[in-house]
């Protein structure tokens, strides 16, 4: 148990330290342009936008819909799949109600994509 939560820990600081090393050796070591005026420029070809910056359509919100509970699950079965010996007999049960709901709600965001509701 104490060997398990030491190479957890261990497994966590390296999977932190690595990028952040990788990231600050970069900063450190790269060089530094001025950049160019014209990709520097505002977007739309120079030209002023309009309107607010952070104007986020909804229509890709069903697609949003259909892959976050997709991602979850998956990432709840793998976890499931490593610990299932710990978790019980009944662990099973809650992996496919789990399943079950996530297909649901892809289900209803396929649903909005056809019906052509999507952003609107």
């Amino acid at each position: 148990m104490q060997f398990e939560a030491m190479a957890f820990i261990f497994f966590t600081l390296l999977s932190v330290f690595i990028p952040v090393s990788f990231l600050f050796s970069s900063r450190l070591l790269g060089k530094r342009y001025a950049g160019n005026p014209v990709k520097n420029s505002p977007y739309e070809s120079g030209e002023a936008t309009i309107g607010k910056s952070r104007d986020i359509d909804a229509e890709y919100f069903p697609y949003f819909i259909i892959f976050l509970p997709l991602e979850l699950i998956a990432v709840f079965v793998i976890l499931w799949s490593a610990y299932s010996s710990y978790a019980g007999k009944l662990s099973g049960l809650y992996v496919i109600a789990l399943v079950m709901l996530a297909t649901g709600f892809a289900v209803f965001g396929y649903k909005l994509i056809s019906d052509g509701r999507a952003g609107k």
